[in-house]
């Protein structure tokens, strides 16, 4: 990955990521972009037969000075010797549908998004979270960075996997990709044994023999956890393994689909505090 995205709305949280980001890109060799996305402001010109709403041209340049100073500012925190650094204002887009907004920054292959989670039923529980949203939507994949997650190199990834999905191989694939620029890291395999889902043992050893055979990685190893449920597996998980990374594959559901079944990594992003670099697949409608 060489063109990283960073959203930022100028919070601790943002900042946490931020230099969480460029970390990343030094690592990556990667040119990181700075986004601020803001609502430009309108005025209502009365005609006859009704109103019209336009934008107010001298406030929105006003706006847009005053973020800049912030955007400088906040690029500036940040000691980002060897990285290429790019800032950006942008208006009138919504966070969560990053489609409106990639085709500004050409190339760009990972956003880095800062994530408080969700603090109540009326933020996360019932309407998700931006970065929810974020995840569900994005064309890219989307690394969340919780407060307090602090870069260092990556010693072992977790990746948990469903044995019996097809689209797991390009999940591993795509992890052991991004994984290229560090040497060494060890990539755990997870799998959750649920009192609703569980793998037998034939089953897995089948998996992980087939795996073998189409995915090389010579530090790949995998394990089994059992939990009442697959977040908390993962937790229990992330805890004894000390990994650095936890990295998911999710599919996009939309509309009912999403509201009945919603999305284990978008349930992960909201609830536990690792670093989760989710990848997007498939799209379940």
């Amino acid at each position: 990955m060489k063109t990283l995205l960073h959203l930022t709305d100028f919070s601790e949280t943002a900042r946490n990521a931020y230099a969480y980001a460029i970390a990343l890109a030094r690592q990556m060799g990667a040119t990181l972009h700075v986004a601020h996305i803001y609502d430009r402001p309108y005025a209502s010109i009365a005609y006859q037969g009704g109103l019209s709403a336009v934008i107010d041209a001298a406030l929105d340049q006003k706006i847009r000075e005053e973020l800049k100073k912030l955007l400088t500012e906040y690029s500036a925190a940040v000691p980002a010797e060897g990285v290429s650094i790019h800032l950006h204002l942008w208006g009138d887009v919504t966070v969560w549908r990053p489609a409106a907004y990639l085709d500004k920054v050409p190339g760009a292959e990972l956003i880095v998004v800062g994530t408080r989670g969700a603090t109540s039923i009326w933020h996360g529980g019932l309407f998700g979270t931006n970065t929810a949203r974020l995840i569900r939507h994005s064309p890219i994949p989307v690394l969340a960075i919780h407060p307090g997650n602090a870069y260092k190199p990556f010693q072992k990834v977790l990746l948990p996997v469903d044995i019996f999905d097809e689209s797991t191989l390009s999940v591993v694939q795509r992890t052991i990709d991004f994984l290229q620029p560090w040497t060494s890291v060890k990539l755990v395999l997870l799998v959750v044994n649920t009192p609703y889902v569980f793998y037998d043992t034939a089953s897995i050893e089948k998996f992980i023999a087939e795996l073998r055979e189409k995915v090389h990685y010579p530090n790949m190893e995998l394990k089994v956890y059992n939990d009442i449920s697959v977040e908390e597996g993962l937790r229990q998980a992330m805890e004894s393994e000390k990994a650095d990374l936890l990295a998911m594959g999710t599919h996009a559901r939309k509309g009912l689909a999403q509201f009945l079944f919603g999305s284990i990594t978008e349930n992960v992003a909201q609830h536990l505090s690792y670093p989760l670099l989710s990848f997007p697949l498939a799209s379940k409608d």
